[in-house]
């Protein structure tokens, strides 16, 4: 296993007992927690790309589809982080500086493609009256968690970035060793 599947399979780990612990207890309105698995599965795509992000995606779905709480059809979640993750990803391929833009609007699609898959599958209410309710609440919560979480999963898995030397400050520090000496 590699430090990358380490860090992925861990950050899942940690994501659900998070979202199941903590923010679902929050008293949002609208009755909708922010959906942190979701974000996490982005921040991971951006980083690592398309291929990575659906296979992220699709391993925090799976594992969300068969533990508890599971109120939806096994797959049905793992189906959406798959597609969002890849699409994330592959946005992020072609568009290297479309990451914020990339994490919102994963954040509002994930809550419609969940919301399609559920009414595809018979499990969601797809009467209107159900998403003029749900819908909003909940990709309002999934925007604005997005930024915090995106970026601090991107940043975890990435680690440490090493800031890039300007042309001019290496030889600038090398000229005033050498006249120290």
């Amino acid at each position: 296993m590699t430090r990358r599947d380490t860090t992925a399979l861990s950050l899942i780990l940690v994501v659900m007992i998070l979202q199941v612990t903590v923010v679902n207890r929050f008293s949002l309105p609208g009755g909708v927690a922010p959906d942190l698995l979701l974000l996490a599965v982005v921040g991971y795509a951006l980083v690592c790309g398309a291929e990575s992000g659906a296979v992220m995606g699709f391993a925090a779905g799976l594992l969300d589809d068969i533990l508890p709480p599971a109120a939806h059809v096994a797959g049905q979640r793992a189906l959406v982080l798959c597609l969002v993750g890849y699409v994330a990803g592959r946005v992020m391929e072609s568009r290297e500086d479309a990451g914020p833009v990339v994490a919102l609007g994963c954040a509002v699609a994930g809550p419609v493609v969940a919301a399609a898959v559920g009414g595809l599958m018979g499990e969601v209410p797809a009467g209107a009256e159900a998403l003029r309710q749900l819908l909003p609440a909940a990709v309002a919560g999934n925007v604005l968690a997005a930024p915090p979480v995106v970026w601090t999963v991107a940043r975890l898995v990435r680690g440490k970035v090493r800031p890039v030397p300007r042309p001019g400050y290496t030889a600038l520090r090398s000229s005033a060793l050498r006249s120290r000496s």
